[in-house]
């Protein structure tokens, strides 16, 4: 019975993911949708994350150090889970809201307050936000200063459903889009700078514009932490009991440093990764 309201359920959204999926470039295509472990096990719950490389994406090992971070985690919960990544936000937005799946993974997924006040944010991971531009079509942009209004009538290259209303009260353009298409279009001249956070902007300058990383530089100061959430749904029957769990694991994994080798497997050993930590500590204890 599971099994059938399982399928009607892709019955009803498969037209839709698969223009999706014919609006997408060939390498996006490898990243989802896909046959994952629930629907091949019916106890195996599904949580889903937006492709993000280096933390979350197919490309990469184990999937990204975030997804292998919050895989240890639910692993030493007792949490039967598995990671499905995505190529759209909007798509992991449609799971958790509308399909009511236990968990989901990302940084601004757009909610609103009363959607946020169903959810639980347990912080896995805090990079940089960083405005990225291109060099030889830069037009002003270390106007920035740390000040989005030094910034009008500029044109940023945001997200799909990335909230922009910052952007827009600051006199700034808005044009939206998916990580490599914008980084194509800052290339072109289309849009002037986008955020990215710092780790997926220096990852994809070196995969797909290897020859042209001098051409790219990030605005100073930095747009401002980013932190990384698992964000659990209390309108699913284990979603509170199951973000006890995993809270209580994560502490442990940074207690006894299994979470700062995970960093270092992937990121290489730096004082940074120790700074990382602390910035991840004091937003858990907010």
């Amino acid at each position: 019975m599971e099994h059938a309201r399982r399928d009607k359920r892709l019955y009803r959204i498969l037209p839709g993911l698969l223009l999706g999926a014919l609006l997408l470039p060939a390498p996006a295509l490898a990243t989802g949708p896909r046959i994952t472990h629930s629907l091949l096990s019916p106890e195996t719950m599904e949580i889903y994350a937006v492709e993000s490389p280096p933390l979350f994406s197919m490309e990469v090992a184990q999937q990204g150090f975030a997804s292998e971070i919050v895989a240890t985690a639910l692993s030493a919960a007792g949490i039967d889970a598995a990671i499905s990544i995505l190529p759209l936000q909007k798509m992991v937005r449609y799971y958790l809201l509308q399909e009511n799946a236990i968990a989901v993974t990302g940084s601004d997924l757009g909610f609103s307050a009363d959607e946020k006040r169903e959810l639980i944010f347990i912080p896995v991971f805090v990079t940089e936000l960083k405005y990225i531009y291109y060099k030889p079509a830069n037009g002003g942009t270390e106007k920035w200063n740390g000040e989005l209004k030094n910034l009008k009538g500029f044109r940023y290259g945001a997200f799909e459903g990335e909230n922009v209303s910052a952007y827009r009260n600051a006199g700034i353009q808005v044009e939206e889009g998916r990580a490599l298409p914008l980084l194509k279009s800052l290339k072109a001249g289309k849009v002037d700078f986008i955020g990215l956070p710092g780790l997926t902007a220096a990852w994809l300058i070196d995969r797909h514009f290897p020859n042209e990383q001098d051409n790219f530089g990030a605005m100073q100061p930095a747009a401002g932490e980013l932190p990384v959430y698992i964000i659990f749904n209390k309108k699913h029957p284990q979603g509170e009991a199951a973000a006890n769990k995993f809270s209580a694991a994560l502490a442990n994994m940074l207690d006894d440093g299994r979470y700062l080798k995970i960093l270092e497997k992937h990121l290489g050993k730096s004082d940074e990764l120790k700074e990382q930590m602390k910035r991840l500590e004091r937003i858990r204890n907010k």
